[in-house]
């Protein structure tokens, strides 16, 4: 099954038994409860918004395998505070997308609260010029939590002089027998290679497009997995194209 939720205010109770493939076009403020039991799911949650909003994500995942993404290209403010607990024998894999213009805060939050738990997060980022942009992402397995795993992995690439750009991973580990890591890079566009595109005919507007394009944004098999993702797609193709022409 495949389901699309929007014009959503307030709160949306994913309360979910058997499997799904889920779209979320979050456009206002909103609280995301997750629980999940027995089956695949598949998530899309897509900040859509024309104003400065606050994500939250509270709940947990139960005898299930969980794929969350999360794309946010807007130029607006935006908070995002993220807290999942995964269950016996459960995995959560979070993949996410952010562009750093103006005030952006995410702090992420995810615990392996029993044995045999699954957590990686992979986070990609570009920032831009005057970006103030901070993401904190901690990874918890408690005492319990055996034969667990916990991996993290961002990366982030600035152009220009953004105001902040700070990724900040923690791994808090409280048993024994488990497997955690985290990895980050974080680098500047290379002017050689903005001079070699200059000089194959590219502006420099060109140049800084495509090199934005092909390290933030998703391919064509991410969309098409979820409903109404082509529409997102070309939502999404126009706001780096926005960005871009400024």
């Amino acid at each position: 099954m495949a389901e699309v939720y929007k014009d959503l205010k307030g709160r949306l109770d994913l309360k979910l038994d058997g499997g799904e493939t889920v779209t979320v076009f979050v456009e206002d403020d909103l609280e995301i409860n997750y629980e999940l039991k027995n089956g695949d799911y598949r998530i899309l949650v897509f900040i859509n918004t024309a104003r400065d909003i606050t994500l939250k994500e509270r709940g947990f995942i139960e005898n299930s395998n969980v794929g969350i993404d999360l794309l946010e290209l807007d130029q607006h403010a935006y908070v995002q505070d993220s807290s999942i607990d995964v269950l016996k024998g459960s995995s959560l894999t979070v993949n996410t997308t952010y562009l750093g213009v103006n005030v952006k805060k995410i702090d992420y939050h995810l615990f392996n609260k029993e044995r045999d738990s699954y957590i990686k997060i992979s986070n990609n980022v570009v920032c831009l010029d005057d970006a103030d942009f901070v993401l904190n992402v901690v990874g918890k397995i408690v005492k319990g939590a055996k034969s667990s795993k916990c991996f993290q992995k961002s990366r982030c690439l600035t152009f220009e002089s953004p105001k902040q750009s700070k990724i900040l991973p923690v791994l808090e580990i409280d048993e024994n027998d488990v497997e955690a890591s985290h990895s980050l890079s974080s680098g500047t566009i290379d002017e050689d290679v903005l001079f070699y595109m200059n000089s194959r005919g590219l502006s420099r507007r060109d140049a800084l497009s495509l090199l934005l394009v092909s390290y933030l944004m998703p391919d064509e098999e991410f969309y098409q997995a979820y409903e109404e993702g082509l529409a997102i797609k070309e939502i999404a193709d126009k706001k780096v194209e926005k960005i871009c022409s400024m």
